[in-house]
């Protein structure tokens, strides 16, 4: 009989693990390996001094996308206007330049913050997720 106890005590205790592991608690996760991202994406922008006004260092941002019970995602960015002009580079066509009417085309280099911040943080990022989850379920035993 006491076996038979053990084993319902085992179901519910899974159940309140898959619980903390799926839903809200993936978001939490997810965020906080977000949050790993953002924070290298904002010490990159430093490191290329791509801070005149802090615009757009203080506009990265770790964003809900879509989630479910079992899977989520996150957005990591900006909608700063010229941000993506320094993450990738590309020509800009001003028309009026110092106001004396010249036209002229300048190509700015690209000057990545974000992709980096993704691309070298792989394992910090995992690192954000588990232990993030790990909080979740522990607390739910």
């Amino acid at each position: 009989m006491s076996k038979g106890v053990t084993v319902i005590k085992l179901d519910n205790r899974f159940k309140e693990v898959i619980a903390a592991a799926s839903g809200e608690n993936i978001m939490k996760a997810l965020k906080a390996g977000g949050e790993v991202v953002r924070n290298h994406a904002k010490l990159n922008i430093q490191a290329q001094e791509l801070v005149d006004t802090s615009n757009l260092l203080n506009s990265i941002s770790v964003q809900e996308g879509s989630g479910g019970k079992s899977d989520a995602t996150v957005e990591i960015g900006t909608n700063i206007e010229y941000a993506a002009i320094h993450e990738f580079g590309g020509p800009i066509h001003q028309t009026n330049a110092w106001g004396k009417g010249i036209e002229q085309t300048i190509h700015i280099p690209a000057r990545p913050y974000l992709r980096p911040a993704l691309d070298e943080n792989h394992n910090s990022i995992k690192d954000a997720i588990g232990a993030s989850l790990k909080h979740q379920i522990e607390g739910a035993i």
